[in-house]
């Protein structure tokens, strides 16, 4: 049977060698740099970092290279730029991003979340900024799920970015207008500025939902 969503897979992968070319299409550019550079929050890699990669590594989550569905959710694009407190680009940064499906579940032994698994999502994915500093992912919209009997998380992102000369980062990405984050335990630690830093509002572009996190190296 042929792979319907073939072709747009292999025109994806073609441009996503080089991230360069990847970002070149006027959907997946930043539509601005940050002009005051402060660093970007920390937080937990939390528990759920993965044990075994994914057949695919690279940087389109909502397609995986074995199985001929599509991943679950809402799909979104996330673009961005990785500077220093300079506000000058980090050119050849590692960013690499992990997150539940579109039911709050992660693809991890100890999450102890009762939802289903979506066997077409990726779960985790990776990119090299160019030399603007520019990265881009595109994946699908995570669900909430229940960290304690008292805490619900709001739909994040994890981040790790490395870059040399710079200290490793690892922090989260919120979506703007969900009702959890003023809940949620671990945003919450964090100023009012800090948490702006942190959260994306997603506009849409063709029919695509777009969303910028920049990020700051120290």
């Amino acid at each position: 049977m042929k792979n319907k969503f073939g072709a747009s897979r292999r025109n994806f992968m073609r441009s996503s060698l080089a991230l360069g070319a990847l970002v070149a299409a006027e959907w997946m550019k930043p539509s601005h740099a940050l002009s005051t550079c402060v660093p970007t929050p920390r937080e937990t890699a939390g528990p759920f970092y993965p044990v075994r990669y994914p057949i695919d590594k690279d940087n389109d989550l909502t397609f995986l290279n074995n199985q001929t569905g599509k991943a679950e959710g809402e799909t979104i694009l996330i673009n961005g730029l990785v500077q220093n407190k300079s506000c000058e680009p980090v050119a050849g940064a590692l960013v690499e991003i992990w997150q539940a499906c579109s039911t709050g579940k992660y693809n991890h032994p100890r999450d102890p979340n009762k939802a289903r698994l979506d066997p077409n999502f990726q779960y985790w994915g990776k990119a090299l900024t160019n030399e603007k500093g520019e990265y881009a992912f595109k994946t699908i919209k995570p669900g909430s799920y229940p960290a304690s009997w008292l805490w619900t998380r709001p739909p994040h992102i994890h981040f790790t970015i490395q870059a040399k000369q710079y200290a490793p980062l690892t922090t989260q990405m919120y979506f703007a207008g969900e009702r959890l984050n003023v809940k949620d335990r671990l945003l919450q630690e964090h100023s009012k500025a800090e948490q702006q830093q942190c959260i994306v509002a997603f506009r849409k572009v063709k029919n695509e939902k777009i969303g910028q996190f920049n990020i700051v190296l120290i």
